[in-house]
């Protein structure tokens, strides 16, 4: 290969006792060293790559060679500039030339084998290295490119919104995040993948409303709207649609309050479910008192509870428990977690409950009591201002009462006359003061083995001798039925009753009413049916009253 010949610049010669003089030509034959080494290398790393590439060869040559000739016409002012501390370092470099002249072609030849290789690597790298999306620090899965997931993050939030009723917007810079992950054997999502992966997720988070009462959360709510709507309809349900009733004030008597709140999306509640919560989602113990009549199941159902429900909020009550009038069970009932207070004027119409007003006379025997004037309720229209807490009344003020209908009072005799003997006497009264209209004998070709007495349902029936009650219920034919035995060998019986007075067992005196007349049994009409038995056998009444 041809020498390329250093065409280094000419100066104006000094005289040799000038130092500056000297130290520049020294400077400047250590800088011509310099780059004859470099040409040399140049050459030789040109040698190498002619094998490689012959037509590239000369192209690089004069590349090379009007490089030297740049060098070559700065070298006095570089020589100015670095000084002696670069001319030192040239040295060295000078001292590695035989070195690297001896290694050169292996550097080379490893220098082309590190360059295709690593391009290889890095297009494999680029290849299997895909993002790892991410929302809010969840991880969902892994995309070929991150506009796979930015581009239908609008997509992702409609879907949400219909979801959940609740206004979802989620924000690129903020809430996602994306990882450069090596994705071999891993699975890629497509964009059908990325919307099922956001809207299956439910702590995403959310923007929301939270409604408080007295300073306590109670529900979460997507808006303030939703908030207000919720409420509103609690206010309506205890709101009454009547023209005589005008409200003054419809509100809450908690103190509350709507507050922004940021929560995950599946804490949000749409309207209905707000709603429900707030009209029913409250627990308190009420205590139940048993009445005449009650029983376990009875109770229960009374209650809307099973009994097992009812066993485990009272310890020790079980199918077997005996209740009595007056027992006292605790109940937990479902109340609103909100109270509605409503203050109204309301018109209406009210009972005026009637007086019972009693009398004494010595007409009839002690204990005997009888109606002689029946209670009748009036009627009054009242115009008030009603409090009300969640519908029930807490406070009632009159402010107008009129009279339509005033009430009749029921008037009570109560008997004086010293009770009678309990024991037989021996002589009968007739059991209702009556004539006889069917009598004692053969009729319709059977016998009639006592008298009948006709009168109005209701009619007192009288103990025709004092006694004992030996029967009290219905007996055969006759309907309801009563037999004293007198203690001397007679029976009375009285028949096709409407009512009992007496019970078995229980003594009567002479007069006592016993019973009320009626039409049961098999019987043609209201009457009273009378027997009397002499030792077992039936006589004829008529001859004993």
């Amino acid at each position: 290969m041809a020498k390329i010949k250093l065409n280094l610049p000419k100066g104006k010669k000094e005289k040799p006792s000038e130092k500056p003089q000297k130290r520049k030509r020294e400077n400047g034959k250590i800088l011509i060293d310099i780059g004859a080494a470099f040409i040399n290398l140049l050459d030789d790393i040109l040698d190498e790559a002619g094998e490689i590439g012959k037509d590239g060869g000369e192209l690089i040559i004069d590349v090379a060679a009007g490089a030297v000739s740049v060098f070559d016409k700065t070298a006095d002012v570089i020589d100015w500039i670095v000084g002696k501390t670069f001319i030192l370092a040239a040295r060295k470099l000078h001292d590695g030339r035989v070195k690297l002249h001896e290694y050169h072609k292996e550097l080379i030849r490893l220098f082309m084998v590190a360059l295709i290789g690593g391009t290889a690597i890095i297009a494999l790298v680029s290849l299997v290295t895909d993002y790892e999306y991410a929302y809010n620090g969840r991880t969902l899965g892994i995309v070929r490119d991150q506009q796979d997931v930015l581009q239908i993050l609008d997509l992702v939030s409609e879907e949400l919104t219909q979801e959940y009723g609740s206004s979802i917007t989620i924000d690129p810079e903020t809430d996602i995040t994306f990882t450069p992950v090596f994705s071999y054997g891993k699975e890629i999502d497509d964009a059908d993948t990325v919307l099922k992966r956001f809207t299956y997720m439910g702590d995403i988070q959310a923007q929301a409303c939270a409604i408080y009462a007295d300073g306590e959360r109670i529900a979460i709510v997507e808006s303030e709207k939703v908030a207000d709507e919720v409420l509103n309809k609690v206010l309506e349900n205890f709101q009454k649609k009547d023209d005589n009733v005008e409200y003054e004030y419809i509100g809450f008597a908690e103190d509350i309050e709507i507050r922004p709140y940021n929560t995950s999306l599946s804490n949000v509640m749409n309207k209905n479910t707000a709603y429900q919560k707030i009209k029913s989602g409250g627990q308190q113990e009420v205590t139940y008192t048993v009445e005449a009549g009650d029983t376990l199941s009875g109770i229960c159902e009374k209650l809307n509870v099973s009994l097992e429900e009812l066993q485990s909020m009272n310890e020790g009550l079980n199918e077997d428990t005996t209740i009595h009038v007056g027992d006292e069970f605790v109940i937990s009932q479902e109340v609103p977690l909100l109270t509605v207070e409503t203050i109204e004027v309301s018109t209406y119409a009210q009972k005026l409950k009637y007086k019972t007003e009693y009398k004494e006379s010595d007409s009839y025997y002690e204990g005997e009591k009888y109606v002689t004037q029946s209670g009748k309720n009036g009627k009054a229209r009242i115009t008030a201002r009603i409090t009300r807490h969640n519908g029930k009344v807490v406070d009632k003020e009159i402010l107008e009462k009129t009279v339509i209908t005033s009430p009749v009072n029921k008037i009570v005799v109560k008997g004086t006359k010293k009770v009678p003997p309990t024991s037989g006497t021996g002589t009968f009264m007739r059991p209702v003061s009556v004539p006889v209209y069917s009598g004692y004998g053969y009729r319709w070709g059977r016998m009639h083995y006592g008298i009948d007495l006709s009168c109005g349902i209701g009619t007192p029936i009288h103990a025709a001798d004092g006694g004992t009650v030996t029967y009290a219920g219905i007996y055969y034919s006759y309907g309801y039925t009563v037999i004293i035995d007198h203690q001397n060998g007679y029976t009375t019986l009285y028949a096709h009753c409407s009512q009992l007075n007496v019970s078995a067992g229980q003594k009567v005196y002479k007069g006592q009413t016993i019973a009320l007349v009626g039409n049961t049994g098999r019987s043609t009409g209201p009457h009273c049916h009378f027997e009397i038995k002499k030792n077992g056998v039936n006589v004829n009444p008529s001859n004993y009253v």
